[in-house]
């Protein structure tokens, strides 16, 4: 692997990272590239000092890079023409007021460049997540092997079911409902008995470009039946970038507040996948009780009683069963898998 393109990346995204802060008017969007910019920078350090060698992170490593040199390049032009138009005194003061307008095409179309950007960056971080913890920790620890444990009992969202029919529908109902900024709604609610895919639903929204670009963060949480409220905050925490070692020493009412502040100040999805039972729910819902935030909670359950009182603004989603047509299909794409003979 050459790591001097992991330097070279990574000296772009310090100097980008320091930029960025300075800018007017991109707060948001600049906020959200530096936030994905961090995690890379942090992850390309860790793959540099480890001498990590794998297909994924070489290819990775020059996707960074040409990712980080696309932003560098729009934040720079952005800079340069701003400072232009804001030169001079007093006496050119109705020349730069004949500017604003111009100003203010030129700031659409700088935050459109950079969301374009994020969305790309996000889904090469969501690839390389997979390779946080399990492989060599992003945080700088080696995995131990309780962690080990841990990443592996995860139901991670990047790997995805090739046998996958008739979601269609049902994401076209739901991806909009999550990105209504004007509703009431913050929880929305997947419903369905065992087997039906409610977890592959929602692992499709979890993918989807429209969410992708809509959210700052995602982070994603297995339930399951064992619930267990540390690990649910940990999970969680990791995926939007913020547990530190410290963190895993706190109790475990401490990291709830931490994470409820961070999902009011910032425009969050969080899946919460497979809910059994009420008291598991109403254990976990007070971190998530904040009406003045952004923030969504996307949660999946066979357990109507769960679904009922989840939210009294929530939307409930009710997954049906396949159709005779799309029955067939998945078992002819499981049983009669498709070959590469012409």
């Amino acid at each position: 692997m050459d790591f001097s393109a992991v330097s070279s990346a990574l000296k772009t995204i310090g100097e980008l990272t320091q930029e960025v802060t300075s800018l007017w008017g991109v707060d948001e969007q600049v906020e959200g590239l530096a936030s994905e910019l961090r995690w890379m920078q942090s992850f390309l350090k860790v793959a540099d000092a480890r001498k990590v060698d794998n297909e994924l992170i070489r290819t990775s490593v020059v996707e960074i890079r040409e990712l980080a040199y696309d932003a560098e390049d729009v934040i720079e032009t952005f800079s340069l023409k701003v400072a232009s138009k804001r030169k001079g005194g007093f006496s050119n003061c109705i020349k730069r007021s004949s500017c604003f307008l111009k100003e203010g095409c030129l700031l659409h179309r700088i935050k459109s460049e950079i969301e374009k950007i994020t969305v790309r960056i996000k889904e090469l971080t969501r690839q390389l997540k997979t390779y946080d913890v399990s492989k060599f920790g992003v945080d700088g620890e080696g995995p131990s092997s309780s962690t080990e444990r841990r990443v592996s009992r995860r139901s991670y969202p990047h790997v995805m079911d090739d046998n996958i029919v008739g979601l269609g529908k049902d994401i076209k109902q739901l991806v909009p409902v999550l990105l209504d900024e004007q509703s009431e709604c913050r929880v929305v609610s997947i419903c369905g008995m065992g087997g039906l895919g409610k977890t592959t639903l929602a692992k499709k929204i979890y993918h989807e470009s429209q969410v992708v670009g809509h959210f700052k963060h995602l982070a994603w949480a297995n339930v399951s039946q064992n619930c267990q409220e540390r690990k649910v905050w940990e999970d969680i925490l990791s995926d939007l970038n913020i547990l530190t070692e410290a963190d895993k020493m706190m109790k475990v009412e401490k990291l709830a507040e931490k994470l409820s502040s961070f999902l009011e100040k910032n425009k969050c999805l969080v899946i919460l996948d497979d809910i059994w039972n009420p008291v598991d729910w109403d254990s976990l819902k007070p971190v998530f009780s904040a009406r003045e935030t952004k923030s969504k909670i996307l949660l999946t359950s066979r357990n109507k009683e769960i679904i009922s009182h989840a939210d009294k603004n929530g939307f409930l989603y009710q997954l049906q069963c396949l159709n005779d047509e799309q029955s067939w299909e998945l078992f002819q794409k499981i049983a009669i898998p498709p070959t590469n003979s012409p």
